[in-house]
C-alpha cells in the first residue's frame, strides 16, 4: 500500500528554464570536468555546474551555463540521446534538465528533487542508461524512470529489502534484463519489461558486495567493484578483466570501446578485449582525471584542473586542451575592476578572519582583458596562499598589487610577479605566533599614489609602501585596543587620503594622513549606530566610498552609511553612522537589508550602489539607498547561486561583474561613468528595427545633463536629467505609448547651459 500511495504523488513536473544571454554573460571556469559523454561524432563536457559541446571535425565549441538556462547546481552526470536529440543533466541534488537540440529548449524535471519523501542527501544523481526509449536514472536511493519520447517522469523503484531505499551507483540492460550495482546489497536484476519494477520483489540479488559500476559491451556484462577490479559476468561466476591500484573513476563505454579511467590511468578496451589505449603519468605529473571517454578511435581525458584534453597516442604522451576559455576557478573571492579589464582571486578567509577554513589554499589569479582570460598559476606567484584582493595602479594599469592572507603583499606587472614584500624584506609584521604568517587583507592607493594597505593582528594594522618604494609605518595606537588582537581585512582611502579600515569585533580604525593619528569609529562613540550583534561591534564585511564621499559600511549583521567620515578627526568628534531606513510593501518603516551577511559594496556611474550578500543575491539601490531597483538571485536571474562573495563594475561599459561561490558572471546595467564633455554621444541599437523590444541606451553623457528627445519637426516625445553617463529610453512619448517610425533627435544640454550636442536615432515599427 505505501508503494501505491507514492506513486500516486509522483507526477511529473516540467518547467522551462529561461534564457538570460540578452543582458548577461557567464564567465565560468571549464577547467574542472567532472563528466564526459558523446554521440553524434561530438563530445559533451560537464564543467561543474556547466555544460559545452566539442565537435571534433569542425573544430567549433558551444557552450550551455546558467546563462542559457542550466542549473547553477553541480552537474554529477550527463547523457546524451541520438535517438532523441536530447542532452539530459543530473545534479547532486536530484534534479534532472533536458536540453532539447531541436529548438534549445531546456525542461527541468523537478520530481527527484522536490520528493519529500527522500532525503536530500540521497537525491543524486549517480547516472543515466538510456534503452528502447526509457531512460534509467541511478541515484542514491534507487532507481527512476523517464520516458524520452513523451518528456514524461514514471515510476521509481525502490529495490532494497522490503523496498528499502538504497544507493545504486550504475544501471544496464542486457538479454530482457536490468542490472543494478549497489554500493552495499549487491548486484541486483529484474526483467526489464516486467509491469511491475515497483515492486522490490521482483528484483533478485545475483551477486552479494559492493559495487559501483556495471554496464553492456559487446552483449557482455562488465562489473566495477568497490575494491577498483574489474569483472565479466561469465553465466553465475566472475572472471576478473583487470584493476587499478587507485580509485576508478571513469567506467563506461563510448565509442565502440570499454573505457576504464583512474586518477592516473586510462585503459580502453575494444570489442575482442585488446587494450587500445593506455594512458599513465600525462607529463609525468599526477593526472588528476575525473573521467575519459573514447570517440573516432581518439581518447578524451576529463581532467580536474586542465580541462577537456584531447589525448594523442602516438607514443609521446602529448594533449591538446579543448576546454572554451575561461578563469581558472568557480569558486571566486574578490574581483577588481578597471575599464575592460578584470582581476579575479579565490584566496578565503572566513568571516572570523581565518585564513584556515579548510586548510591554507593556493589558486592563482585570473586576469579578464577584453575578452581573453590569463590565468596566472599559483608557481608563477611564489606559491603564494590565500589571495584575497587586488588594487590596481590607476597610473599603470599593468601595475597592480595583490594582497595575500599569509604571504605579504605581491607586486605584479605585466601579469609576471616582480616583487613579494614580507615581513623578511619590508614593514611587513607576522602574527604574534608565527611572523612568517603575513596577513595582507586588501590595500588601496592614494591620490598620491601611495599604496596603503592592512596588517591583521599586528602592533601596527595599517602599513603604507610609499610612491617611491619605501615604506612607512603610520601610528594607528589610537584607533584601535589591543591591535596584536585584532583581526582586520578590508580597507578603503578617501579623497584626503584619509584610510579606513574593518576590523572584527573592534569597528573601523579611521587613519588621517596628514596628522599621522587614527581614531576608531566603534558603537561606543556617539553618533555610531551599528547593527546590533552578540559583540560591542560587528565585523566590518564591506567598506566603499560613493560619488558624494559617503562610506557604506557592509556587516555581517546589516548595512549602514556613514554621511561625515572624516568628522571622526575632530577634537570632539562629529559623526553619524546610520541605517538606511525605507518603506515596505505595506507602507511600514523597515531598514533596508536587515541583518543581513554583507559581503561587498559597488559603486556605479549613476550613485548606485550593488550590495552583494552572503545567501540573498545582489542587491541594487537608488543613490540614497531609498529605492530598491532591482534585486538578483537564483529565482529571477542566472546566477548559480545566492552566496555573492564580490561585485565589481566597469565604469566604461557599464557592465557589473558578480563573483559567486559557483562562477563568475557580468550584467549589462548600460549605466556608465560620467564624462568630461558630449563628443562622444551616441545611441544604440541605430536603428531601431521593428522586432526590437529592448531599450534604447543614450551614452557619452555628462553628469546632471538634460536629454530631450523630439521628432523631426520639434515635437517633445521625451525629456530626463541624467545621473552619470547613461540614460535609456523605452522609445515611448513620455511614458504612454510607442513613438511612430521616423527619425528623432536627441538634444543634450550640459548642466552649465553651455554645452549641447544633438544626435539622431532612426525608429522603424
Amino acid at each position: 500500500m505505501k508503494q501505491i500511495i507514492f506513486l500516486l504523488f509522483f507526477f511529473t513536473i516540467g518547467i522551462n528554464a529561461q534564457d538570460f544571454s540578452q543582458n548577461w554573460k557567464g564567465h565560468f571556469s571549464y577547467l574542472n570536468i567532472t563528466d564526459l559523454t558523446e554521440g553524434d561524432d561530438r563530445i559533451f563536457a560537464a564543467a561543474e555546474n556547466a555544460i559545452f559541446i566539442y565537435n571534433p571535425f569542425s573544430q567549433t565549441t558551444e557552450i550551455l551555463s546558467s546563462i542559457q538556462g542550466i542549473s547553477g547546481e553541480q552537474i554529477s552526470k550527463i547523457h546524451y540521446s541520438e535517438d532523441y536529440g536530447l542532452i539530459c543533466v543530473g545534479y547532486e541534488n536530484g534534479l534532472v534538465q533536458i536540453v532539447m537540440e531541436n529548438n534549445q529548449n531546456i525542461l527541468s524535471v523537478v520530481d527527484i528533487l522536490e520528493k519529500v519523501s527522500i532525503s536530500p542527501n540521497q537525491k543524486r544523481i549517480n547516472h543515466f542508461y538510456e534503452y528502447e526509449g526509457r531512460l534509467f536514472i541511478s541515484t542514491d536511493f534507487g532507481i527512476s524512470e523517464y520516458d524520452l519520447a513523451n518528456l514524461e517522469f514514471n515510476d521509481s523503484y525502490f529495490i532494497g529489502e522490503n523496498g528499502g531505499q538504497i544507493e545504486v551507483k550504475q544501471t544496464t540492460v542486457s538479454n530482457g534484463r536490468i542490472y543494478a550495482a549497489t554500493t552495499q546489497n549487491g548486484i541486483r536484476s529484474a526483467n526489464v519489461n516486467s509491469p511491475n519494477l515497483i515492486n522490490f520483489q521482483s528484483w533478485q540479488t545475483d551477486f552479494v558486495g559492493n559495487w559501483k559500476g556495471i554496464l553492456n559491451f559487446n552483449d557482455q556484462i562488465f562489473t566495477l567493484r568497490n575494491d577498483n577490479r574489474i569483472f565479466r559476468i561469465n553465466n553465475s561466476n566472475l572472471v576478473q578483466l583487470t584493476s587499478f591500484s587507485s580509485e576508478v573513476t571513469g567506467f563506461n563505454v563510448s565509442g565502440g570501446q570499454l573505457v576504464i579511467s583512474s586518477s592516473n590511468l586510462v585503459q580502453s578496451y575494444n570489442s575482442q578485449l585488446n587494450l587500445e589505449a593506455f594512458v599513465n603519468n600525462l607529463l609525468n605529473e599526477d593526472l588528476e582525471l575525473n573521467t575519459a571517454i573514447s570517440n573516432n578511435n581518439q581518447i578524451y581525458l576529463g581532467h580536474k584542473n586542465l580541462g577537456l584534453l584531447q589525448f594523442l597516442n602516438n607514443g609521446s604522451d602529448q594533449f591538446i586542451p579543448l576546454s572554451p576559455d575561461g578563469p581558472l576557478f568557480n569558486r571566486v573571492f574578490s574581483l577588481s575592476a578597471i575599464p575592460n579589464e578584470l582581476w579575479v582571486t579565490y584566496g578565503e578567509y572566513s568571516q572570523f578572519l581565518n585564513p584556515y577554513p579548510g586548510g591554507i589554499n593556493e589558486r592563482g589569479l585570473s586576469h579578464l582583458v577584453g575578452e581573453d582570460w590569463i590565468n596566472i598559476p599559483v608557481e608563477d606567484l611564489n606559491n603564494a596562499s590565500e589571495l584575497s584582493d587586488v588594487a590596481i595602479d590607476s597610473s599603470n594599469p599593468s601595475r597592480v598589487f595583490v594582497s595575500s592572507y599569509f604571504d605579504g603583499l605581491l607586486e605584479i606587472e605585466n601579469n609576471t610577479l616582480i616583487q613579494q614584500y614580507d615581513s623578511s624584506n619590508s614593514n611587513i609584521e607576522g602574527v604574534p605566533s608565527n611572523e612568517n604568517d603575513n596577513r595582507i587583507g586588501a590595500s588601496a592607493f592614494d591620490s598620491q599614489g601611495n599604496l596603503y594597505f592592512s596588517n591583521s593582528l599586528t602592533e601596527h594594522q595599517i602599513k603604507r609602501l610609499n610612491a617611491d618604494g619605501s615604506f612607512f609605518t603610520p601610528d594607528t595606537s589610537e584607533g584601535v585596543t589591543n591591535p596584536t588582537q585584532t583581526l582586520s581585512a578590508k580597507l578603503v582611502v578617501d579623497r584626503n587620503n584619509n584610510v579606513y579600515l574593518g576590523t572584527l569585533k573592534k569597528g573601523i580604525i579611521a587613519y588621517n594622513s596628514s596628522t599621522n593619528s587614527a581614531a576608531a569609529i566603534a558603537s561606543s562613540v556617539q553618533g555610531v549606530d551599528f547593527p546590533d550583534t552578540f559583540n560591542e561591534n560587528p565585523n566590518i564585511t564591506a567598506l566603499v566610498f560613493d560619488q558624494t564621499s559617503r562610506l557604506w559600511i557592509g556587516t555581517q549583521a546589516g548595512l549602514r552609511v556613514m554621511s561625515n567620515p572624516s568628522g571622526i578627526f575632530n577634537e570632539e568628534p562629529n559623526v553619524n553612522v546610520f541605517p538606511i531606513i525605507i518603506e515596505d510593501v505595506d507602507g511600514l518603516p523597515q531598514e533596508l537589508l536587515f541583518e543581513q551577511f554583507i559581503t561587498d559594496i559597488a559603486v556605479d556611474g549613476a550613485n548606485n550602489k550593488w550590495i552583494a550578500t552572503a545567501d540573498s543575491g545582489v542587491f541594487q539601490v537608488s543613490p540614497n539607498g531609498q529605492d530598491i531597483l532591482n534585486i538578483f538571485n537564483q529565482n529571477n536571474s542566472p546566477l548559480p547561486t545566492n552566496s555573492v562573495r564580490s561585485v565589481a563594475v566597469d565604469q566604461v561599459s557599464g557592465r557589473v561583474y558578480f563573483g559567486t561561490t559557483s562562477g563568475l558572471l557580468s550584467y549589462s546595467s548600460r549605466i556608465t561613468g560620467t564624462n568630461e564633455n558630449l563628443d562622444n554621444l551616441r545611441a544604440y541599437p541605430n536603428p531601431v528595427r521593428p522586432n526590437y523590444t529592448g531599450l534604447v541606451t543614450i551614452d557619452g553623457l555628462i553628469d546632471n545633463a538634460n536629454v530631450k528627445i523630439t521628432d523631426i519637426t520639434g515635437n517633445l516625445v521625451y525629456e530626463d536629467f541624467v545621473d552619470g553617463g547613461t540614460l535609456e529610453w523605452d522609445t515611448r512619448a513620455f511614458g504612454r505609448h510607442k513613438v511612430a517610425s521616423g527619425v528623432y533627435l536627441i538634444i543634450v544640454t550640459g548642466e552649465d547651459q553651455e554645452e549641447t550636442k544633438v544626435g539622431k536615432i532612426m525608429i522603424i515599427r
